[in-house]
């Protein structure tokens, strides 16, 4: 998807999205408040190529993991487009065990195969970036590709494959609707383990405001809640 969040999901979607743009997003997973997931993200197009920042928390004063990274994509024609992202992982363990942090980076790209098809692949953390020596513990890779198919203006699916380095391959898809040209539906399902979506959002002028709620079949609900402001 190119939009305001590519900056957060694949670099690459900022190319083909060209407004500045700020937000914020939160999720309260399986309604604890200690597994509270949090995100803030800016992107800047520019005659060079789009520019992106984002800044990720999640945890409490016990454990807890942040994510910074700067982010530039670039398009090459009107089909396809290319981003990487620099990131810095920070993990504290609180005042006993302390903290660790290091460095990695993300690749995407995307390409418009047609009008109504774009292709999207994306992959963080490729070399396994060691966080302590002890037991070699290492941060997953994660790598993700995927397709989105545009129906109209109103109806679009996605599909996905989705693979974390340390977990089974996921498959996932849902859909979107457009109605009144200020209104979103969307709905989706995720495997390994499954999970389904669902979710709205409202467009006024210049400002999207997005709920939803992933629910998966033991753990209960995990409601989402995102605000983005896009500059003309």
């Amino acid at each position: 998807m190119a939009d305001n969040w590519s900056v957060h999901n694949n670099q690459a979607g900022m190319a083909f999205y060209n407004r500045p743009a700020v937000g914020f997003f939160y999720e309260n997973n399986f309604m604890l408040k200690e597994l509270g997931y949090q995100s803030a993200m800016v992107t800047l197009p520019t005659r060079y190529g789009v520019f992106g920042g984002n800044i990720t928390y999640t945890g409490d004063a016990a454990y807890s993991e942040t994510n910074a990274g700067i982010a530039y994509a670039r398009a090459f024609g009107n089909r396809f487009a290319a981003g990487l992202q620099l990131d810095y992982l920070h993990t504290g363990l609180g005042p006993e065990y302390g903290s660790a942090g290091i460095a990695t980076f993300e690749l995407g790209l995307m390409t418009k195969i047609s009008g109504n098809l774009t292709f999207g692949a994306h992959i963080f953390n490729p070399l396994s970036a060691k966080i302590s020596g002890f037991y070699d513990e290492r941060i997953a890779s994660v790598m993700r590709a995927g397709f989105t198919y545009t129906f109209s203006e109103a109806l679009l699916m996605t599909a996905e494959v989705y693979k974390n380095s340390q977990q089974a391959v996921q498959f996932l898809a849902g859909t979107e609707y457009r109605f009144f040209n200020k209104g979103y539906a969307r709905i989706g399902i995720a495997t390994n383990p499954f999970k389904y979506t669902f979710g709205f959002g409202l467009v006024i002028k210049n400002l999207t405001f997005d709920i939803s709620s992933t629910v998966h079949e033991i753990l209960g609900y995990s409601p989402q809640v995102s605000l983005q402001y896009a500059f003309r």
